[in-house]
Formats: structure tokens, C-alpha cells, sequence
């Protein structure tokens, strides 16, 4: 029968570094203070990084990817400019038209399962004893399988203002809620101590070798808001060619997941075109980011670099019905980061335990996404859309749903 232990750290982002008390996984001995360490709770910032780095790059809904106006010098009016109800989370170069306004609300939701391949609901990672005189302690081991249950759910609500008819200006404000549990079964392994069973133990019933610790927070408040400017630079004959601005300000509460901590500007560029009733569109460009102590060390305060991204995407979107249509986009990033290894620890007496470790690599991470914008009326614009992962780096969800609501006037 094993223990179970609640340590409450009060911030969402310290529940993997508490989970065992803040002096780490200790054991008590009166004749004994035995402590063990491990990479995963004294150097897991590569979860909290990557999760920083999914709160700057959770997708919001296309601004002006909606209703767009062209003045048409012959009637002196404006008129519907594309044949189609635009990309749902990429963009397109043409703008929403002089003096026009988007409103939007958005809603998505994250469970995350995995990060770089490795699954969330059973993370090994073996505890090593701290340096000792009696050579016969450090050949024990504790060995852990953790369970991180990660759920984001994001509401956004958007502002698109038709500057000029070249221009147009944004904001979106997120309101994110976290919900996350942290669960650790450890055993202890007497290597060293096989005779000596009070020396390492957990004082639990059966021997002392089994023991769960277990975490959890919630909270909810505003997320980073998000401010874009995008100029049309080039027009043709149904499409052109824009360039965008994204200045993301850290106004989330970095400790719970609200935000990432750090500010962050995106540069893009953004082609499109139409033939017929498909219009592909195609951006790419390079985010850059300020320091956040999700990089750093949470338990100090120190802060560290976010990692840069080049991002990209491309895809298209077909008019279905004149109050229909159907989106569908390839996204990447590239990353320079840290990953999650699996790899095996070899004990003292020579036998192989999973565990994990981290390294610093580039890769990328690739979604997809699908979905319809559907016109029911006036100028409103129902949206509902899937995100879902294309490969297993970074911290994933397997499918993240997307509904929305827009109005342009």
C-alpha cells in the first residue's frame, strides 16, 4: 500500500518543482537525512518553457478573415471583395476595408498528452542519492512515474478597425482558465541497503518503498494581450501581398500559465490570391521574445530568454456557398529549445530503469487545422474549426476545438 501526499504551492507553474515538499525528495531518518534528486523536479523548466511557448503561439482567429470591402469607384460604394469567408487561423493580405469594424469572440480548448513524444500520463524519472560517505546509500534509487494532466481553455475576444483601406489595426484579449494536476508514484529501490531497511524509507506501510505525492491548481484570469498592425503592400487582381506587426504584452500571470512572462513581437508576411471560388494564402515570418521567469527558475525568479521562432504556414479556403466555406492550413515552427529524452538510467547493480532527460535541439513543430465559417444571416459569421497536431515535439494536444462568433459592421 503506498502513501499520499498534497503539498499545496499556491502557483500552478511550482507544482512540479513542490510536488515533494520544497526541500525536495527528502526522507526522514532520525540517524539519517537521506535526500534524492532528479532532473525532472530541480531542472523541469523545459515544461514550463514550453509551455510559455504555447501561450505565445496559441492561435487566434484570423481578424480579417471575414467579410472585406473594396470601394467600387463605378457604384461609389463598397462591396464584398472576395468570394469566400476567408482562412479561420492563418491570414490573408487583403484588408477589411476603410473605417469598417470586426468584432469577434473565440473559444478553444487544450489538453495536453504529450511533450516531444514522450506521454504526460506516465513520465519516468529516477531520483538519485545526494553525495555520501556510506557508498552503500547512493547505490539506492527512487524511481517515480508521474502523471501531468494539463487542460487550457482559451476566450478570446478580438477588435479589427479598417485604418485606411490598406491598413487595418487589431487587438485580442484572451481569457485563459488552467486546470492542472501533477501526480507522482516513487519507489524506493535498496540497492545498497537490501539489510538495512530503515535507512531509506518512506515510513508507509508494507516496508516503506511506496509513496504517491500529488499536486493540483486551477486559475483563471486575462491572458497576454496581443496587438497587430497590417498594411497591404502590393494588390492584384484577386490577391496581393501584406506585411503584419504582432506585439504580444506579457499581461498573464506568468506563475499560473496565464501568460508567458515575457513580451514578444511577430514579424510576417502574408500572400494570398483567389481563382475562382479557392483562394490560397501562404505566411511565414520570425517571432522574437524578452525574458520570462517560466525560462528561468521558478522557485528563484530568475528569468531567462524565451526561445525565437520562425513560424510559417500555408493553406486555403474554399466558398463552398455563398454562406459557406471550408479552411484548411498547414502551421509550423521552428524552435531552438529544449526537448524531453527518454533514455535508461543503469543502476549500481546493473540494472536499466526509464527515465528522462533534456537537451537542447532545433525541430519543428507542425498542426493542422479544418474547419467551416458559415454565414447565418446580416453580417455575422459563425465559425467552428479543429486544430490538431502533425507531429509529437513539443508540449501537444492531440486536437484542440475551435468555435467562434463575428460581426462586421
Amino acid at each position: 500500500m503506498s502513501g499520499t501526499a498534497q503539498n499545496g504551492s499556491g502557483k500552478i507553474a511550482l507544482l512540479i518543482p513542490n510536488i515533494y515538499g520544497p526541500d525536495g525528495l527528502t526522507l526522514q531518518n532520525p540517524d539519517h537525512f537521506a535526500h534524492f534528486t532528479s532532473s525532472f523536479q530541480s531542472s523541469f523548466t523545459p515544461f514550463n518553457a514550453a509551455m510559455a511557448r504555447q501561450l505565445t503561439s496559441l492561435p487566434i482567429p484570423s481578424p480579417a478573415s471575414g467579410f472585406s470591402y473594396s470601394f467600387d469607384p463605378a457604384l461609389g460604394v463598397y462591396t464584398r471583395s472576395a468570394k469566400s469567408l476567408g482562412p479561420i487561423l492563418a491570414e490573408r493580405a487583403e484588408t477589411i476595408g476603410k473605417d469598417k469594424f470586426l468584432f469577434g469572440l473565440s473559444y478553444q480548448h487544450f489538453s495536453y498528452n504529450s511533450m516531444d513524444g514522450v506521454s504526460l500520463q506516465d513520465v519516468p524519472a529516477v531520483f538519485t542519492h545526494a553525495p555520501s560517505t556510506n557508498i552503500e546509500y547512493v547505490k539506492d534509487i527512487i524511481t517515480t512515474s508521474n502523471y501531468i494532466d494539463a487542460h487550457v481553455t482559451q476566450a478570446t475576444g478580438f477588435l479589427t478597425y479598417g485604418l485606411t483601406n490598406r491598413v487595418d489595426i487589431s487587438v485580442a484579449v484572451p481569457v485563459i482558465n488552467v486546470n492542472m494536476i501533477v501526480t507522482s508514484h516513487a519507489i524506493i529501490h535498496r540497492i545498497g541497503t537490501q539489510t538495512a531497511t530503515d535507512i531509506h524509507t518512506f515510513g508507509t506501510p508494507n516496508g516503506g518503498t511506496e509513496k504517491t505525492f500529488a499536486d493540483s491548481g486551477k486559475a483563471s484570469g486575462i491572458g497576454d494581450t496581443i496587438g497587430r498592425i497590417k498594411a497591404t503592400a502590393l494588390k492584384w487582381n484577386g490577391g496581393g501581398l501584406a506585411a503584419a506587426l504582432d506585439v504580444r504584452l506579457p499581461t498573464g500571470d506568468a506563475y499560473n500559465f496565464l501568460g508567458s512572462g515575457a513580451t514578444g513581437v511577430r514579424g510576417f508576411l502574408v500572400a494570398s490570391g483567389q481563382m475562382g471560388k479557392f483562394s490560397p494564402h501562404a505566411n511565414a515570418g520570425y517571432e522574437w521574445n524578452g525574458n520570462s521567469v517560466l525560462a528561468g527558475n521558478v522557485q528563484t525568479g530568475q528569468k531567462a530568454k524565451l526561445p525565437a521562432a520562425v513560424v510559417y504556414g500555408a493553406g486555403g479556403d474554399i466558398g463552398l456557398t455563398q454562406k459557406m466555406t471550408f479552411a484548411a492550413d498547414f502551421f509550423g515552427e521552428h524552435v531552438n529549445a529544449d526537448r524531453v529524452m527518454s533514455k535508461s538510467f543503469i543502476a549500481a547493480d546493473g540494472s536499466p530503469y526509464p527515465t528522462i532527460a533534456f537537451q537542447k535541439q532545433s525541430y519543428e513543430v507542425m498542426s493542422g487545422s479544418a474547419g467551416f465559417k458559415i454565414n447565418p444571416g446580416g453580417n455575422f459569421i459563425v465559425t467552428v474549426n479543429a486544430l490538431f497536431r502533425l507531429n509529437h515535439t513539443g508540449l501537444r494536444s492531440k486536437v484542440a476545438p475551435l468555435i467562434g462568433l463575428s460581426y462586421t459592421m
